[in-house]
């Protein structure tokens, strides 16, 4: 049994409909005269692509003569940072990855720091509102 849905763009929601609603078959006594023999397709315009028009480039001799399996790699601080930081992320130190550099403990620890407060003041609160007032 399948399930159809329609859009409602006044409301932009998606409710039940029966399948004629869904596919956008019209709802008139016309429409229920006649019978449907077969759903209709889903149309796509998309713009033909021309390949002659399209600027080529061409390969550096140093790209143009690697073997296969061999691949460019950049040589930039950038790229050899990149490089170092992935090294100490994967290195398998028994540590998980926010506890590898020392800037993400603070933040940790933060954090710990604020689950811990907010527990400890939501258990204060409901003490303080399942206890009944003190009479003075």
């Amino acid at each position: 049994m399948s399930i159809f849905y329609k859009f409602n763009s006044f409301t932009q929601s998606i409710s039940p409909a029966s399948q004629d609603v869904a596919m956008g078959r019209p709802i008139t006594p016309q429409a229920f005269s006649t019978n449907v023999t077969k759903t209709p397709e889903v149309f796509y315009d998309f713009k033909p692509l021309d390949v002659q028009a399209l600027p080529t480039r061409q390969a550096s001799t140093k790209v143009a003569n690697l073997k296969p399996g061999q691949y460019p790699v950049p040589n930039s601080p950038g790229f050899k940072r990149l490089m170092e930081l992935q090294t100490l992320f994967c290195a398998n130190d028994g540590k998980l990855v926010w506890q590898k550099l020392p800037k993400d403990m603070p933040m940790y620890y933060l954090t710990i720091a604020g689950v811990i407060a907010g527990v400890t003041w939501s258990l204060w609160n409901l003490k303080k509102f399942a206890s009944p007032p003190s009479n003075k």
